[in-house]
């Protein structure tokens, strides 16, 4: 989740640099574009964030797999 959300904002930075040439051709949806995915990428963080302590705290309705997942290679992957 962590790198498609920088992807976005580096897209975003690019496009920044190319806004004559986006309104040129009429394509500004591509900035746009970018800026939505790099927000969204915040909120799927940010949800992610609160299931992992959700699920900490032992609430009920909070999933068991935000506790499981590893960043990185799993000890089955080697």
């Amino acid at each position: 989740m962590i790198p498609g959300t920088a992807v976005w904002f580096v897209a975003f930075v690019a496009l920044l640099f190319a806004i004559p040439a986006l309104r040129e051709h009429d394509a500004m949806i591509w900035l746009w574009t970018a800026l939505a995915g790099w927000l969204l990428g915040f909120v799927g963080l940010a949800i992610y964030g609160w299931q992992r302590a959700a699920a900490r705290r032992g609430s009920r309705g909070a999933s068991r797999m935000a506790l499981e997942e590893q960043i990185g290679p799993s000890a089955r992957d080697r």
